[in-house]
């Protein structure tokens, strides 16, 4: 069967996005967004990259780099001698077909915090981050005066956040859909409020992020535990334990704490479960600017045309411990919903902070310091496995992430939760990965082992207690 070819007019093909944007980007977005809207179907062989940089006007090299990002996305599929071609995977889109309704919000609310130790996951370094250049900002705006209160965030902050997601993450926003807050115990309960209902079962990822699962419950959720496979959150085991279920939190581009990255067909999958359930999504995004294997997946958000997504995110995980601040996007038809809550909760960080950070992102402050960390941390990474091998051997099989701060080491020959204990005495923060799991799945003997906060001499002290712990200490 002969394949479709495109010839791309600039109807279908526009250079999305502002003139102040990269022409990568902005050919990367038109093309996802005439993908995404049915304009090239699955199957469609596109032009070759020169004859569609002589035809827009622009160089080889844009093309190039917005193919290959499209196909590292699986938006497109590269065949040698052929060509490039848009995913057959994407035939599992489909339209919405049960509406959703909105809910009162539930008053109750909370936190838990636990100290860090060595080996805690997702923990950064916080002498990484610019104190000195954060404290100078941040005296300036404080030493102005304060004038008004906006329960959804500052203005400004909003402003340049939706810059931010848009270039970073791939999100699709704009500032009145962005809504300051806290942290993530507040972000979710902040979208439980706003979208369901106090007795709404929601599907969570097993195992999973525990602060999510607190957050859900203390809404007045019922968090149902779905187990994972290669691809993340498995969608039949979804509907088998709860097909009632009116949404599901995900961390679709690095799940917590498995790693697994969320492939294209998998996202498509629970975008059409979302929209024939009139289902929500909460994507919590939580370290992803920490990808080591080139430019991240894009977020889930971003390729949601059904408006199912809760967009979550924090910045204490890529500045330092403690940093309380965060955003959630809403989707537009939930905006309204959103904006009543906040203004209840109106519980958004201090405005000095939030007037300093919105400059410290502006500014190009805050991507500079992440492109910096990503660096270190992925030679800390490298300088754990290393370290795994040569004091456990084969005794350790390392699931190596291209994502974060932390990896998963599968154990052999004892028990996961047993070296966990002996840890705690000898002042490590062992976790099992069993400890985030509800039960609903099975979980291989492993540890969740965090790296971001060590030097690499602390790395090297704690592998070696970690291998007396396992009963096998190199001499």
């Amino acid at each position: 069967m002969a394949r479709r070819s495109a010839s791309l007019p600039p109807s279908v093909l526009p250079l999305a996005g502002e003139s102040d944007r990269p022409l990568r980007w902005r050919l990367h977005q038109g093309l996802k967004a005439a993908i995404l809207g049915g304009q090239l179907a699955p199957g469609t062989r596109l032009p070759s990259t020169r004859a569609l940089a002589e035809s827009l006007g622009v160089s080889r090299s844009t093309v190039v780099e917005a193919f290959d990002q499209l196909a590292a996305e699986g938006f497109l599929d590269r065949r040698a001698g052929s060509g490039s071609y848009v995913g057959e995977q994407l035939h599992a889109l489909r339209p919405a077909t049960t509406p959703r309704r909105p809910a009162p919000p539930v008053p109750d609310a909370g936190r838990t915090t636990e100290p860090p130790t060595a080996f805690t996951p997702c923990e950064p370094d916080g002498d990484l981050f610019p104190h000195q250049l954060w404290a100078r900002i941040l005296a300036r705006h404080t030493r102005r005066r304060t004038t008004g209160f906006d329960p959804a965030g500052l203005p400004g902050l909003r402003q340049a956040l939706a810059s931010y997601l848009t270039l970073a993450r791939g999100v699709n926003t704009a500032p009145d859909r962005i809504f300051v807050v806290t942290g993530a115990q507040q972000a979710i309960l902040l979208a439980a409020h706003a979208v369901l209902a106090r007795g709404d079962r929601v599907w969570f990822e097993d195992p999973g992020y525990p602060t999510g699962r607190a957050g859900l419950a203390l809404a007045g959720l019922e968090p149902v535990g779905v187990p994972l496979d290669a691809d993340g959150l498995n969608i039949t085991e979804g509907q088998r334990l709860a097909p009632d279920a009116r949404a599901a939190y995900l961390t679709p581009s690095h799940q917590y704490p498995t790693g697994v990255v969320m492939g294209l067909r998998r996202r498509l999958e629970l975008l059409s479960w979302a929209e024939r359930a009139g289902a929500w999504l909460f994507e919590d995004d939580y370290d992803s600017e920490f990808s080591y294997a080139g430019r991240p997946l894009p977020a889930l958000q971003g390729i949601d045309r059904g408006e199912s997504v809760v967009y979550i995110g924090t910045f204490n995980k890529i500045t330092y411990p403690g940093f309380q601040l965060g955003f959630v996007v809403a989707p537009p038809s939930a905006a309204g919903s959103f904006a009543g809550v906040a203004a209840a909760a109106a519980a958004t960080p201090p405005v000095p902070v939030q007037s300093a950070f919105a400059e410290f992102v502006a500014d190009g402050h805050l991507a500079h310091h992440v492109t910096r960390a990503r660096t270190l941390y992925r030679h800390r990474q490298d300088t754990l496995i290393a370290e795994l091998h040569d004091q456990l051997g084969d005794r350790v099989r390392i699931h190596q992430p291209a994502v974060g701060m932390h990896l998963i080491a599968e154990l052999t020959g004892c028990s996961a939760e047993a070296v966990a204990r002996h840890g705690r005495r000898a002042g490590l923060d062992l976790r099992p990965l069993s400890a985030y799991s509800s039960g609903t799945a099975r979980v291989a003997e492993a540890l969740v082992l965090g790296y971001g906060h060590l030097s690499p001499d602390q790395i090297r002290e704690g592998v070696r207690s970690l291998a007396g712990c396992a009963g096998r200490r190199r001499q």
